[in-house]
């Protein structure tokens, strides 16, 4: 059981590189032996109430004879992908290779929610057959969780049995992760806080000490995104990390998305610190919300570090197989039943409709501006360089070696441009 447990230990640190330290995790191991060479697929159902960055995932670990090789599998969708309040479908699947024994199946949690589970089934599959491969309690009906190992810290999670909600028969299995308190950025439950602004809830977390630097994320994205950055850029300025409308732990109505609005968001946020001007440092949507918020709110903006932002979406500006997998995305998504209102629509198609800022009309920037990108980024080098054209006082700088992602990806190289821009004369 030892090996067992740090099997799966070390699965879940794999998985979870910026978890809290106390992960909840719960576990069954199936002898698999006489299943060598053979695919599995282990499914569920799974409902979620409340909302978490990290959360936790469905896993499996394919163990070797000697318990050496550890082989990972995970749901391929992360939980926030999961429309909340509704039982949905969760799988895993993988190989058995002929050195395996065994096949551990479990959850691990780390963040803030609630889950519910019901309906466990693991299926294994060769050339010739399909084998159902019964799971000890595997619907939770029983008055104890065993077969199933468990670990409860008390401070963290609270895991039992519940006939609050569940797929079938009486009950199911609850991780109440709901008071959970975490230091993660984006989910810092001693550092929230909620600005009411323009009709909606804008949250966000403030570090460090200075000058006011505020951050825009990425479409979809939150606060977290800029986990490699806050640390450093904390070290000299206060740090005002802001999860835009819709996105993150931030609050929507049903306004029309466009990237002037979240510009006007960010200006009134600003109000309601009572900050009259900041540095921002902008990536992707959050570069684009930049530049806007320096044009049309112009007394708020600093100065202003854009990464990979864009004036419109064309296929001089982005890639067009880009485009082609974003229109099928949102057709998958229709296809499958998913609103127009939706959130996850909304943003998906915003990157398809927005922005719509003409080139010339950026000679309205009058503070500096770094603009940035990688040097394989999703956005036409020819693009970035024309917003560096247009811009009366801006600094180009390309990241080799990097794509989109090039605050991850070169992070000592892009924080050190970033802290160089605002730290230089004006």
């Amino acid at each position: 059981m030892k090996k067992i447990l740090l099997l799966f230990s070390l699965l879940c640190g794999a998985l979870t590189a910026n978890a809290q330290d106390k992960l909840s995790y719960l576990l069954q191991t199936i002898d698999v032996t006489a299943y060598p060479n053979c695919t599995f697929e282990v499914r569920g159902q799974l409902l979620i109430e409340g909302k978490s960055k990290n959360g936790g995932a469905v896993a499996c670990a394919v163990t070797s004879l000697d318990a050496k090789t550890i082989k990972p599998y995970f749901n391929k969708y992360g939980m926030e992908s999961y429309k909340l309040g509704v039982w949905t479908p969760v799988s895993v699947s993988g190989a058995i290779d002929n050195q395996a024994n065994k096949l551990s199946v479990g959850m691990f949690f780390s963040g803030r929610g609630k889950y519910y589970f019901d309906d466990f089934e693991l299926i294994i599959k060769s050339k010739n057959k399909t084998v159902s491969i019964p799971l000890g309690n595997s619907g939770f009906e029983n008055d104890s969780l065993k077969p199933w190992y468990v670990t409860n810290f008390k401070d963290v999670s609270n895991i039992r049995l519940t006939t609050e909600n569940f797929k079938s028969g009486q009950q199911s299995l609850l991780i109440d992760n709901s008071l959970a308190e975490s230091d993660e950025y984006g989910e810092n439950t001693k550092r929230g806080k909620y600005a009411p602004v323009n009709g909606i809830r804008l949250y966000y977390e403030i570090y460090g000490a200075g000058e006011p630097l505020l951050l825009l994320h990425g479409n979809n994205m939150s606060i977290a995104s800029f986990n490699r950055q806050i640390p450093e850029l904390a070290k000299k300025y206060q740090v005002i990390a802001l999860d835009s409308r819709g996105q993150g732990n931030s609050s929507a109505d049903s306004a029309r998305l466009t990237y002037e609005l979240f510009a006007d968001d960010a200006a009134a946020f600003l109000d309601f610190l009572g900050i009259d001007s900041a540095h921002v440092l902008g990536w992707s949507d959050g570069g684009n919300i930049g530049l806007l918020l320096a044009m049309e709110h112009p007394r708020k903006v600093k100065k202003l570090a854009s990464m990979a932002a864009v004036l419109y979406n064309d296929n001089t500006s982005i890639s067009p197989k880009l485009n082609a997998l974003l229109r099928k995305q949102l057709a998958e998504m229709k296809d499958k039943g998913v609103a127009e209102a939706d959130m996850n629509y909304r943003l998906k198609n915003l990157l398809l409709t927005e922005p719509h800022i003409q080139p010339d009309s950026l000679t309205k920037v009058t503070v500096p501006v770094l603009v940035m990108a990688g040097e394989d980024d999703i956005v036409k080098r020819e693009h970035t360089a024309l917003i560096a054209r247009k811009l009366p006082e801006s600094t180009l700088k390309i990241f080799r070696k990097a794509g989109h992602e090039a605050p991850k990806e070169v992070t000592e190289e892009f924080n050190r441009a970033v802290m160089d821009f605002f730290a230089g004369g004006n």
